[in-house]
C-alpha cells in the first residue's frame, strides 16, 4: 500500500482507511484508488478482516487487482485464520481465485478449523473453483482437524463433480478421517448414491471398517439407506462382516426397525471362505508367470 501523505495526521490515516474498507465491501473501484492515492492503510473490520477479503468474499474482481497491485499482503489472516482466498472459496467466486493463484498466494492456508480453501470448495460444490485449485497445485491430501479430506466433505453434501475432480486429481478415497470412515462411508451415511458409484468407480475399499468396526454396508443398513445397501451389495460388500459390537448389517437393520433393508440383506449372498479358492487363485496366478516367462 501507498505510504500517507505527509502532512496527514494519524486521526486523518484511520478515516482513510476504514473508507477504503467500505469501499471495497461495496465494490467503489474509483473510490479504492482514490483512497489508496491519499494513504489508505490496511484497517480491519471486528472479525480481522482486510479490504482484499471483503472485496474478495463479495466476487470485486476489479477491486481485488487493484488491492494486489497496491501490494495488499495476499495471505493475512483473519480472527478465523481465513484468508481471502478462504473467503473467495465460500462463495467459489473462480475469478477471483484465479487472480489470487495468479499473485502467488498459500494455497494450503489452513484456518481455524484446519480448512483450506479446497477444503471449502469441495463442502459446498464449487467443481469449477475445485479444478482451479487442484490444478493450481492444491493439497488434495490436506485434512482438516477432524481428520476430514477435501473428498470427505464433498462425498457428505453429495457433490459428485467435485469428488471426481478430486479424485482426477489424485485424492485418495480410502483416507480415514477422526471417526475412521473413508469417504465411502460418508457417501453411504448421507445416502448419496451417485457419489457411492463414483467411488466405486475409483477402486474404493467396500471393506474397510471404522473405529467401530462398522462397513459402509453397516452404516447404510442401520440408517434404511435401502438404495444404498443395494449397490455396496452389488460391489461385492460382506453382508456377515461383524463389527465391534459383534453386529452384522442385518442385525443393525433389525434393532432399528428396517424391514426393507433386512429383506435385502437376508437374500444377499454370503461370503464364504475356503481354501479352495485360494488355491486355484495361485494355480492361476503361477500359470500367468509361466506364461509371461514364455512370452518373454
Amino acid at each position: 500500500m501507498s505510504q500517507p501523505d505527509a502532512g496527514a495526521s494519524p486521526a486523518g490515516v484511520l478515516v482513510l482507511s476504514e473508507r477504503l474498507l467500505v469501499a471495497s465491501h461495496k465494490g467503489q473501484a474509483e473510490q479504492v484508488v482514490q483512497l489508496i492515492n491519499k494513504g489508505a492503510q490496511v484497517a480491519v473490520t471486528k472479525y480481522g478482516r482486510g479490504p482484499l477479503h471483503l472485496a474478495a468474499y463479495r466476487g470485486h474482481i476489479e477491486v481485488v487487482r487493484i488491492l494486489l497491485k497496491a501490494g495488499c499482503d495476499l495471505d493475512i489472516q483473519d480472527d478465523g485464520e481465513q484468508t481471502a482466498l478462504h473467503r473467495a472459496a465460500v462463495v467459489g467466486n473462480s475469478d477471483v481465485i484465479s487472480a489470487l493463484i495468479q499473485e502467488g498466494c498459500d494455497l494450503d492456508r489452513q484456518d481455524k478449523d484446519g480448512n483450506t480453501a479446497l477444503h471449502e470448495v469441495s463442502w459446498h460444490g464449487f467443481s469449477q473453483s475445485v479444478k482451479l485449485l487442484v490444478k493450481a497445485g492444491a493439497n488434495v491430501h490436506s485434512r482438516n482437524k477432524v481428520r476430514n479430506s477435501s473428498l470427505h466433505l464433498a462425498c457428505q453434501n453429495g457433490h459428485a463433480q467435485s469428488a471426481k475432480v478430486l479424485l482426477l486429481g489424485g485424492a485418495r478415497p480410502d483416507t480415514k478421517n477422526q471417526a475412521g470412515d473413508s469417504s465411502l462411508h460418508v457417501a453411504a451415511r448421507y445416502n448419496h448414491q451417485g457419489v457411492i458409484n463414483i467411488l466405486l468407480g475409483a477402486f474404493c475399499s467396500v471393506s474397510l471398517r471404522n473405529q467401530a468396526g462398522d462397513t459402509p454396508l453397516h452404516v447404510a443398513a442401520s440408517l434404511n439407506h435401502r438404495k444404498s445397501v443395494r449397490l455396496l451389495l452389488e460391489a461385492g460388500a460382506d453382508s456377515s462382516a461383524c463389527n465391534t459390537a459383534g453386529q452384522t448389517a442385518l442385525d443393525q437393520a433389525r434393532e432399528n426397525n428396517n424391514p426393507e433393508v433386512a429383506l435385502l440383506l437376508t437374500k444377499a449372498p454370503q461370503v464364504i471362505i475356503t481354501s479352495q479358492p485360494a488355491q486355484s487363485n495361485t494355480k492361476r496366478s503361477i500359470n500367468r508367470t509361466q506364461k509371461e516367462k514364455v512370452n518373454e
